[in-house]
């Protein structure tokens, strides 16, 4: 029991951490003003990095930095210690090199012994070249017996060719058919995905916030005319931008300043906004289109074919 208990701790503490980073916001702050640009990435309320060099990656990064500065120090030598020669062992003697040992110098009977070995080894050589010919000889007759059972393979009557020739021509018409309710049957798949999925999809590009979207921008030019077109381009863009981009994501203005400057050589371009997303959106987003797309295509797609196998079956 105590065994289990400890298990279902461990088991609610992961789903607790699982719950509380797919609740919490991941996002962070970006800004271009006076043509600096500076980031800086959160998690809830913690810096992970930014611009500066700061937040939880920058205190990494300095203390790696530290730990490779600190002189390291010297290690003490290892005595080292004498080796001692190896003692080679001697190999055992054969039983014939010990007899060749015990067979005196200048003996008749030695002599007579060596010739006994020699004769042994060309009568062992003499019987070994006989049985490989005796093997060829029987290897190339049977070759010659496979050869000839071998029989000539007849040719097909022209009948036989022309429902050939019929038959391939049925058979590449069937296979045209499939390929073409193949194709069908993917794009309808496709775009039943595409019909499930428009929601789920909504929802997780609702769930990226755009807040305190801030705009300050003088289109500038030295010239009235170019000035004033400049302008009228740049604020239907940028209107235009702001519109389509509020039907995607949430998006909640700070200020948005798009006017002309005349006679003016050089514009300015500020902007800033804060991003946030939350990783559960994600998470609800595909499980509902999941359950969508099994109850939208997969269900009925089922219920279809046995509908039809039963009918099949009654037409039996």
């Amino acid at each position: 029991m105590i065994v289990l208990k400890i298990l279902l701790y461990i088991l609610l503490a992961v789903l607790g951490i699982i719950l509380i980073v797919l609740i919490t916001p991941a996002g962070g702050e970006f800004s271009y003003i006076d043509g600096k640009f500076t980031y800086k990435v959160k998690l809830w309320i913690f810096d992970i990095m930014n611009s500066e060099g700061g937040g939880l990656l920058g205190w990494w990064k300095k203390r790696k930095a530290k730990k490779k500065d600190k002189p390291k120090k010297p290690k003490k030598p290892k005595p080292v210690k004498a080796k001692k020669p190896k003692k080679k062992k001697e190999r055992e003697k054969y039983e014939w090199e010990k007899e060749l040992e015990n067979i005196p110098v200048n003996d008749p009977a030695a002599e007579s012994i060596a010739e006994g070995l020699v004769s042994s080894e060309t009568v062992s050589e003499s019987t070994v070249s006989d049985v490989a010919d005796v093997s060829e000889s029987v290897s190339e007759a049977a070759g010659k017996d496979d050869k000839k059972k071998k029989k000539k393979p007849k040719h097909k009557k022209d009948d036989d060719l022309d429902d050939d020739i019929f038959g391939d021509d049925d058979e590449d018409d069937k296979a045209e058919d499939e390929e073409k309710k193949s194709l069908s049957d993917k794009i309808e798949k496709l775009i039943s995905i595409w019909e499930s999925a428009q929601r789920p999809m909504l929802k997780i590009f609702k769930g990226f916030k755009l807040r305190d979207l801030y705009i300050d921008f003088e289109i500038a030019d030295e010239d009235a005319c170019d000035c004033a077109l400049k302008y009228g381009k740049f604020s239907a863009l940028i209107y235009n931008g702001i519109a389509f981009f509020s039907q995607l994501f949430t998006v909640r203005l700070k200020t948005v300043d798009v006017r002309p400057a005349f006679g003016v050589s050089k514009g300015r371009w500020d902007a800033a906004v804060k991003l946030y997303f939350r990783l559960g959106t994600a998470v609800i987003a595909g499980a509902w289109f999941l359950i969508t797309y099994i109850f939208r295509t997969v269900l009925p797609e089922k219920l279809r074919k046995r509908k039809m196998k039963k009918s099949a079956a009654r037409q039996k």
